[in-house]
This record gives structure tokens, C-alpha cells and sequence, in this order.
């Protein structure tokens, strides 16, 4: 089973966690790292490496943000953490996706269905009435 690393700002990555558990029950082998308000770079670093150390297999290191710190330092620990895989733009259908798939698909299979949840998940609905919305949704 991939392990699952969530890595936001702030307090989302608990809670992006929380939500999903509500839908597809409680995840094993996941872990979940804030980066704080005045948290230095080293403290990130050590936290996140300690979570990868607690898992097991190929990790998915899903974050917020492309270019943010969390991101940033994931990316500087892929030399010591070859197994890793950084998604960026995390959602709650990205980890359903996930964690609903990541005992039966392959890496690669399971980064491609990922990415494409995480795509779908964002849809611009509009009522019926205005005669432009989708009738299934």
C-alpha cells in the first residue's frame, strides 16, 4: 500500500485528511504535516522526513501549493527519497482517488488516476434554469 504524505500551510492538511475519512473511513500508513506561521525551513525539513521514516513503500507527498515552501522542501528531499511522488494542488477527490486506490493500482497507474481526480474534481456548476448547465453532473 503507497504511504500518503499531506503537506499544506496552516492547519489544511489535517483537515483535508478529516474530510476524506468521513467519506472512505480511516487511512492507515498517512501522515500529515503543517507548515506553520514562523516555522523555520530546518523544523519543516526534519518533520516531513520524520513522517517519510514512519511509512511505508513509495510515498505520495501530496501539498498545496507549486512553488511553496512545503513544496520546495519536499522537492529538496527527493535525492535522499527516491520512492517519493509530489503532487501539488491537493483536493478532496484527489485523495478519495488515492486512498480508495492506492492498495490495487500500480505507481504509476495510481499517479495518473490522482492527477485526473484532482482535475475533474473542479467543475463550474450552473443552475439548469439559465439554459447552459449540464443536465448530469
Amino acid at each position: 500500500m503507497v504511504g500518503v504524505i499531506i503537506c499544506t500551510h496552516g492547519n489544511s492538511a489535517p483537515e483535508l485528511l478529516k474530510s476524506a475519512e468521513m467519506i472512505c473511513g480511516k487511512q492507515e500508513n498517512c501522515q500529515t504535516v503543517s507548515f506553520k506561521e514562523g516555522e523555520s525551513l530546518e523544523q519543516l525539513k526534519s518533520e516531513i522526513s520524520k513522517k517519510i521514516s514512519q511509512l511505508k513503500g513509495t510515498v505520495f507527498c501530496l501539498t498545496d501549493l507549486k512553488g511553496g515552501t512545503p513544496f520546495n522542501t519536499l522537492v529538496s528531499l527527493l535525492k535522499s527519497n527516491p520512492e517519493m511522488e509530489i503532487i501539488t494542488g491537493v483536493n478532496i477527490p484527489m485523495l478519495l482517488e488515492l486512498f480508495i486506490n492506492r492498495s490495487q493500482l500500480e505507481t504509476e497507474e495510481l499517479l495518473s488516476a490522482t492527477l485526473e481526480a484532482g482535475k475533474t474534481g473542479v467543475y463550474h456548476y450552473q443552475d439548469i434554469d439559465s439554459g447552459t448547465a449540464d443536465e448530469e453532473f
